[in-house]
C-alpha cells in the first residue's frame, strides 16, 4: 500500500504528457488520453514510437526530463499512418484519472477499510492476514493503475517507470499470493491449511512471475517487448490463481460435511459470480455486441462490490469474525459513497453534455445535490442494511403481524412453538431463540429452539393472566453485537403476543398427558382384570361345574335334583365361555402367555400362507407397561394383515427393539404400495390413533417398491406431550 502512494506521489510529481499507457508493442506503446483538451496533439488509440529523437524500441530512459512548459517533438502512428505532432509537457492534472478509474478506487478502499477492520479487531483469525495482505497489494497496485504511467515516462526512466512496475507486477502478483492463502483459510480444512501449504500459496504466483520474468528476458528483443511478455505473464497468473481458488472451493464445499462452512462459502461464491454478471452484463457483453458499455468505464470497479458484500455478510450471518456492528457501518457508507459518486458522475455529464454547461458549473450543481441527497440517502441505506443484518426490528407492527399470521397458519399444536421460535429468530436475524416451559415447580423444560446460542442470552418471561407460563430466551448476534434497546424492546413486545399461545400449548400437552395416563391406567386395570378372571373366578366356575357333575352321579337318573345339577353344569360351561371371551377381549392372551416378541410371531404364522412373514428383535429386559405392550401388538397385528392382505407381497420383515426410552417396531414389505389418492383406511387411522393414545408416532412410507410402517412408543408418559398430533 505504501508503495502505491509513493507511486502516485511521484507520479503527480513528475511533468506529464497528459498520455497513460494502455498496451506494449515491439516499436511502441499504445497510449490512452483521458482528457483531450489536456493533449490535444495526441488521440486516443495513437502508437508513440519517438519521443524528442528518443526512439522507445532502442531502449527506456535515457532522456533528460522536461520542465512543465517545454514542447517536445512525438513520431506516433496514427492510423497505419507516421505523424509527427508537438506536444507540451505540462504538470498532470489528477481529475481525468481520477474520473477514469473512480469505480476501482471505490471497491479496494472498501475491500481495504473491511480487511483492515478485520484485522485490527480480530486479529487471531487465520484468515484475516492473508485477507489484508491481499487488499493492501490490491489497493497499492490499483493505485498505480490509475495513475497511470505516461508515455513521457519510457523515455526519461527514473522512478516514476520503476515504481510504477513494481506495484503492477510485483505488488498485484503478492495480492494473488495472498488471495490463495484466503481460499485456503475459508476452506476451513486443517489438512489444507497447514503452514507450509499457505507459505506455497503466497510465494507460488512471486516466484512464477520472477521465472516468467527471466524467460522473457531471454525471448524479448527490446525493453518494451519485455514488458509486454510480463504484463502477459501476469494476466495469465491472475486467471491461473482465479481457477485455482475458484477449484479449492468447490472441493472444499462438495467435501465439507459442516453447515456453516458450506454457507459461508455460498456467500462468497455468490458475491463473486454477482459481480462477474454484473461486470459482465452492463460493460463487457454490450462492448461486445454494440461497441459502447450500458455504464461509464471509470465506473467498472463498482461490480466488485458484491464480493465485498458475500464476505460481510457472510461474516454478518455466520459469525466469520464477529464484527457484525462494524459490518453494518462499512456496508452503510460504501453504498452511500458509491451511489453518490455514481450519481455525481452521471450528474456532471448530462449537465455537460445536455445542457452545455461548463464542467465547473455542472460540478457545482452536482455536488450542491449531492448534498442535498446525503442525509435521505444515509438513512435509506441504514434501513436497508439493517433489515438485511437485523431483521425487522425497525417495524414492530411488521413483526407482529408476521408472527400472528404464522401462528394462524399452523394446523397442528405441537407446531405452534417451533413456527413461533423461527419466526422471531429470522424477523430479527437472531442466531439462537428458545422458548421453555414452566412445570409449576419453579423449573423449566425446553419445548422449541432454533439455532445455537452466541454470546448472552436474554431471557424474557411469557405469562398468561398475571401467571408464568414460560421464558423466551434470545441471544445477541454475536460478541460484538449485542442486542440493542430497540431489540430488547421488541422482544418483549412480542413475548406479550407469545405468552397466550404457549399457555394454549401447555394446556394441549396437559390433555395429551391426562389421555395417556388414562390408556394407560385403562390397560393396568385390563390387564388385572383378565388376570382376577383367568386365575380366580374362570377356576371358581369350574370347581363349580366339576362338583355338579359329581354330585349328579349320587343321583338317581330320574331324580328332579339331578335335572337341576345338569343345568348348573351347563349353565357353569357358558359362564367360563363367556368369561374366556371377556378375557380375551380385555387383551390379546398371547401377550401375558408369549410376551410381545413371541405373541407377534405367533400371530405371523396364523397370517402367513403367500405371504413369508419373517419376526425379529429383542424381549424386554423387564415387563413392558400393559399400555405400550397392547398398542405396539396392535399396530404390528394390524401393519402384517396389511400386508397380507392388500400389498401383493411376496416377504414381510417385523423388527422389534426394545430399549430404555421406547418401544420400535417396523413392519416392511415388497409389496406394490398404496394406491395413488387413495385416502387412509380405518387400518391405518387405528394404527395412528393407538400410537397417539401413548404418546408415541407412527410414520408410514409407501412406494412402488413396499411399504414401509414404523412406530415409536416411548415407555415414559413424558413422551405423551411429544407426538404429533393424530389429525
Amino acid at each position: 500500500m505504501l508503495l502505491g502512494v509513493i507511486g502516485v506521489a511521484v507520479r503527480l510529481d513528475a511533468p506529464g504528457d497528459g498520455t497513460v499507457v494502455s498496451f506494449w508493442q515491439v516499436d511502441g506503446v499504445i497510449i490512452d488520453v483521458p482528457d483531450p483538451a489536456e493533449s490535444p496533439e495526441l488521440h486516443t488509440g495513437d502508437l508513440v514510437t519517438v519521443i524528442a529523437g528518443h526512439r522507445l524500441a532502442d531502449g527506456l530512459g535515457g532522456l533528460p526530463g522536461p520542465v512543465p512548459g517545454d514542447q517536445l517533438s512525438y513520431d506516433i502512428v496514427r492510423n497505419a499512418a507516421p505523424v509527427q505532432v508537438p506536444v507540451g509537457i505540462d504538470h498532470v492534472d489528477p481529475y481525468p484519472l481520477l474520473l477514469a478509474g473512480w469505480g476501482n478506487l471505490i471497491f479496494v478502499v472498501a475491500l481495504a477499510a473491511l480487511a483492515g477492520a478485520l484485522y485490527f479487531r480480530r486479529p487471531e483469525e487465520p484468515a484475516t492476514t492473508p485477507l489484508l495482505i491481499n487488499a493492501a497489494a490490491l489497493f497499492g497496485s490499483t493505485l498505480a493503475h490509475e495513475a497511470g504511467l505516461p508515455a513521457l515516462a519510457l523515455a526519461t526512466g527514473g522512478p516514476q517507470l520503476w515504481l510504477y512496475n513494481l506495484n503492477i507486477i510485483g505488488s498485484y502478483t503478492i495480492a494473488w499470493g495472498a488471495a490463495l492463502a484466503f481460499a485456503l483459510e475459508m476452506t476451513r480444512n486443517d489438512r489444507w491449511r497447514q503452514r507450509h501449504l499457505r507459505a506455497v500459496a503466497y510465494a507460488t504466483p512471486p516466484l512464477l512471475m520472477v521465472a516468467w520474468m527471466a524467460i522473457a528476458a531471454i525471448l524479448a528483443t527490446n525493453g518494451l517487448r519485455w514488458f509486454d511478455l510480463v504484463y502477459a505473464g501476469t494476466t495469465v497468473m491472475v486467471a491461473g490463481s482465479l481457477v485455482t481458488g475458484s477449484v479449492l472451493g468447490v472441493v472444499a464445499y462438495r467435501r465439507s460435511t459442516d453447515a456453516l462452512t458450506r454457507s459461508r462459502l455460498r456467500w462468497i461464491a455468490g458475491g463473486s459470480i454477482a459481480a462477474a454478471v454484473i461486470s459482465i452484463a452492463f460493460w463487457h457483453l454490450p462492448e461486445i455486441l454494440t461497441g459502447h458499455q450500458l455504464l461509464p468505464a471509470g465506473a467498472l470497479g463498482l461490480s466488485g462490490l458484491p464480493f465485498v458484500l458475500g464476505i460481510a455478510v457472510a461474516l454478518r450471518r455466520h459469525q466469520l469474525f464477529d464484527i457484525e456492528r462494524l459490518a453494518n457501518r462499512s456496508l452503510v457508507y460504501v453504498t452511500v459513497v458509491a451511489i453518490l459518486v455514481a450519481g455525481y458522475a452521471a450528474l456532471v455529464a448530462l449537465l455537460v453534455s445536455g445542457l452545455n454547461l461548463s464542467g465547473t458549473t455542472a460540478a457545482a450543481l452536482a455536488a450542491a445535490a449531492a448534498a442535498l441527497a446525503l442525509a435521505p440517502l444515509r438513512n435509506l441505506a441504514q434501513r436497508t442494511v439493517n433489515r438485511l443484518m437485523y431483521g425487522e426490528r425497525d417495524d414492530p407492527a411488521g413483526v407482529l403481524a408476521r408472527l400472528g399470521t404464522r401462528m394462524q397458519g399452523v394446523m397442528l399444536p405441537d407446531e405452534v412453538l417451533p413456527a413461533v421460535v423461527e419466526t422471531v429468530a429470522q424477523s430479527l436475524r437472531l442466531p439462537y431463540v428458545a422458548i421453555d416451559l414452566a412445570d409449576g415447580n419453579g423449573t423449566f423444560q425446553v419445548a422449541a429452539e432454533h439455532g445455537a446460542p452466541i454470546g448472552t442470552v436474554h431471557t424474557e418471561t411469557l405469562s398468561h393472566h398475571g401467571a408464568e407460563v414460560g421464558r423466551l430466551r434470545v441471544s445477541e448476534r454475536g460478541r460484538d453485537d449485542p442486542l440493542e434497546p430497540a431489540d430488547l424492546e421488541l422482544v418483549s413486545s412480542l413475548a406479550g403476543e407469545i405468552g397466550p399461545a404457549v399457555q394454549a400449548v401447555r394446556l394441549h400437552q396437559d390433555l395429551l398427558r391426562s389421555r395417556a395416563e388414562v390408556v394407560a391406567l385403562r390397560e393396568d386395570e385390563r390387564r388385572r382384570l383378565r388376570r382376577d378372571l383367568h386365575d380366580g373366578l374362570g377356576p371358581t366356575l369350574a370347581a363349580i361345574g366339576l362338583k355338579a357333575g359329581l354330585a349328579a352321579r349320587e343321583v338317581p337318573p330320574d331324580s328332579a335334583a339331578r335335572a337341576l345339577l345338569g343345568e348348573i353344569d351347563t349353565e357353569v360351561k357358558a359362564s367360563i365361555d363367556d368369561i374366556r371371551r371377556l378375557v380375551e377381549a380385555l387383551r390379546p392372551p398371547a401377550l401375558d402367555e408369549l410376551g410381545l416378541l413371541g405373541a407377534v410371531r405367533s400371530r405371523a404364522a396364523a397370517l402367513a400362507g403367500d405371504v413369508t412373514i419373517e419376526v425379529s428383535g429383542s424381549e424386554p429386559a423387564a415387563a413392558l407397561p400393559a399400555a405400550i405392550e397392547t398398542a405396539a401388538y396392535r399396530i404390528v397385528v394390524e401393519a402384517m394383515t396389511n400386508a397380507v392382505r392388500h400389498s401383493g407381497a411376496a416377504q414381510c420383515a417385523v423388527l422389534i427393539m426394545v430399549d430404555d426410552e421406547a418401544v420400535k417396531a417396523v413392519v416392511r414389505d415388497d409389496g406394490h404400495g398404496f394406491v395413488a389418492d387413495r385416502k387412509p383406511g380405518v387400518g391405518l387411522r387405528s394404527m395412528q390413533e393407538r400410537a397417539a393414545e401413548v404418546g408415541g408416532t407412527l410414520s408410514v412410507t409407501s412406494a412402488a417398491e413396499g411399504t414401509v410402517i414404523a412406530a415409536r412408543l416411548p415407555l415414559s408418559l413424558r413422551g405423551a406431550v411429544d407426538h404429533a398430533d393424530p389429525r
